[in-house]
């Protein structure tokens, strides 16, 4: 009985939202650390860290969208690679059928992203840290930014004639 309760005090709260981020989950995971014992050999540069950020959507039937940040980290000292990181991080979305169409890009694109980024960024932490090195702080990510930037030049491109 207590278990239905539940279960109508949760469909109750996602019915005041227009969206709503059911699941969380790491769905790919890589970390390389090829030259670990470099930093003991010879003496440790500064490393030079490169960050790249995307994200993407996919329909998961009515209503229901898988939105996943793939976050690609690399620290390299000189010629060395120091660390690699691969992640795609997912979330599964429910959104309500009267969400409008352009309503809905920037939800999935904008908000999303913005809510799953602290948990990529202590996955990051914790990766860096059990691989032995300072845990990396992402800095936080202007979501909205580039979403215009990429609608901006969707409507600069020019169009084909067919």
């Amino acid at each position: 009985m207590a278990e239905t309760d539940n279960n109508n005090k949760l469909n109750s709260n996602r019915l005041q939202y227009p969206y709503y981020i059911q699941d969380q989950y790491i769905k790919d995971l890589t970390f390389e650390n090829p030259n670990f014992l470099m930093k003991y050999s010879k003496t440790p540069k500064e490393p030079e860290i490169a960050v790249n950020v995307e994200s993407t959507v996919g329909r998961l039937g009515e209503g229901n969208y898988e939105v996943v940040l793939k976050v690609s980290v690399s620290a390299r000292s000189g010629e060395e690679t120091l660390f690699v990181i691969e992640l795609l991080y997912a979330a599964l979305v429910a959104v309500g059928k009267d969400v409008s169409q352009e309503v809905l890009e920037p939800v999935l694109m904008v908000h999303c992203p913005f809510l799953m980024f602290p948990f990529v960024r202590e996955i990051v932490a914790r990766l860096t840290q059990s691989g032995g090195y300072p845990p990396l702080m992402l800095e936080p990510i202007d979501f909205a930014s580039i979403y215009m930037e990429k609608q901006k030049s969707k409507s600069e491109s020019p169009q084909m004639n067919g």
